[in-house]
């Protein structure tokens, strides 16, 4: 017995000896310039977990758009349905991971400043931490857009004896906090740095900006913000539609930020959504109906990409392909340029700018091949650029925030009779019921 314990001892001491390359532990100090560059790689890495942009995330914002279907027991078919559930997987695997990644920045903002390594540079420490709170304010942002007011955690959480004692702040607080790190993000990042999807820089800070101001209805400046990146030589709407998600040279230009993964840090959202013939595990699909609207040349165009079917034994099964490659090369995409066209689209209907925001829905609508607008008023303007995204961003998070944003998740949904009933209460999401019985601090959303 004791030469079998010692045996085990020593053999799982030598499995667990060793880390991988892609391996971030939270409780890794920052003390030199390698050990801050890790850190936040740990910071992006937690971005594209599973539980947040990786999958669960982005499955929380077009689940419940009424253009999915289940294909699955278990929670997903309540989320689809708008019947949601405090006990719900779906939401305590997000919230959880979205914490973990406050956390992580957190750490880099509070340390690195303190480093005194001769080759992290003042200059390198402050995009550093530039970095870490645009991806904090994008965190918040998400908590807000999700849940409504939540606990603000500034510093860092190291052990259990420090979680810090918060109760939730409200929706405009939230706001307000995501506002602040991007105002100071901003600041630290280089002027004028090349562009870099997959990092932050200035022109990443300004597309949360464009994103925040729109949905605080603060029109002229999410039409500032938008005009920034719009204006900008880097990016650029390109045609064929497919284009900025195919294989090829100039998908980039419409890419603002993006995640990437490898083989050692996979995304796990292609699998969930391709058909089993192409790799994946099918467990939700385009509904019928969405089917027949993005096969609709005057309303999807090119659009029609996104969706791909295969005809087995007389049955044909459709599928969502923007996600089609193998999971070491599909980045998750965060920002595109079309989406500051349309902000700044609906920005503008609502200044009472007619014309140029017709200008920017129609520019949207032309790169994907279909007849533009000619809408002169306010009300079917606002129409036409709430379908157009709902087409554009059909398998991005956005469509359930619009509906929520706008006020119209009710009267959409229940129309469309994906969702027999969409509750008030509904508009956010249940806080984990976890959550709530282990801290006093933490109040339920009404209704749930």
């Amino acid at each position: 017995m004791l030469l079998l314990t010692t045996t085990l001892f020593f053999s799982c001491k030598k499995f667990l000896d060793p880390q991988p390359v892609n391996a971030v532990s939270d409780e890794n100090p920052i003390f030199d310039l390698t050990s801050t560059q890790t850190a936040l790689r740990g910071v992006y890495r937690g971005l594209g977990n599973t539980g947040y942009y990786g999958e669960s995330w982005v499955t929380l914002g077009f689940f419940p758009s009424g253009d999915i279907k289940n294909l699955t027991t278990g929670g997903a078919s309540n989320v689809v349905v708008v019947n949601y559930r405090a006990d719900d997987a779906n939401f305590s695997t997000t919230w959880n991971a979205i914490y973990v990644v406050i956390n992580r920045a957190n750490n880099v903002i509070s340390k690195v400043p303190t480093v005194t390594d001769p080759l992290l540079t003042p200059a390198l420490k402050k995009q550093y931490v530039g970095e870490a709170k645009f991806i904090r304010a994008l965190c918040y942002f998400d908590l807000a857009r999700g849940w409504g007011g939540v606990q603000l955690v500034l510093d860092p959480t190291t052990s259990l004896s420090s979680i810090p004692n918060r109760s939730r702040s409200t929706l405009d607080e939230t706001y307000d906090q995501v506002l602040k790190d991007l105002e100071e993000a901003e600041l630290l990042l280089p002027v004028g740095a090349a562009v870099n999807r997959i990092r932050v820089t200035q022109e990443t800070v300004w597309a949360l900006r464009a994103r925040l101001h729109l949905y605080r209805q603060e029109w002229a400046l999410a039409d500032q913000y938008a005009t920034k990146l719009i204006n900008s030589p880097n990016y650029k709407l390109n045609a064929p539609y497919n284009s900025w998600f195919a294989n090829s040279v100039i998908a980039s230009q419409e890419s603002i930020f993006e995640l990437e993964f490898s083989a050692q840090n996979p995304s796990t959202i292609r699998a969930q959504m391709q058909h089993p013939s192409r790799g994946g595990t099918y467990r939700y699909a385009p509904t019928d109906a969405f089917v027949q609207l993005l096969k609709d040349k005057n309303i999807s165009g090119g659009r029609r990409a996104l969706i791909d079917s295969v005809t087995q034994t007389g049955i044909t099964q459709w599928f969502g392909n923007l996600y089609y490659r193998n999971p070491a090369t599909d980045p998750a995409y965060i920002f595109r340029i079309a989406e500051m066209y349309l902000i700044r689209a609906e920005a503008r209907a609502h200044e009472g700018d007619l014309t140029g925001s017709l200008s920017d829905l129609n520019a949207v609508r032309t790169r994907a091949g279909v007849p533009i607008s000619s809408s002169s008023t306010d009300t079917d303007l606002l129409l036409d650029i709430e379908n157009e995204r709902r087409v554009e961003f059909a398998l991005e998070p956005h469509r359930w925030f619009d509906l929520v944003r706008t006020g119209r998740a009710k009267v959409v949904l229940e129309a469309l009779n994906t969702a027999t009933k969409v509750d008030p209460w509904e508009n956010v999401f249940p806080i984990p019921q976890q959550q709530v019985k282990l801290d006093p601090n933490l109040r339920q959303n009404p209704g749930y």
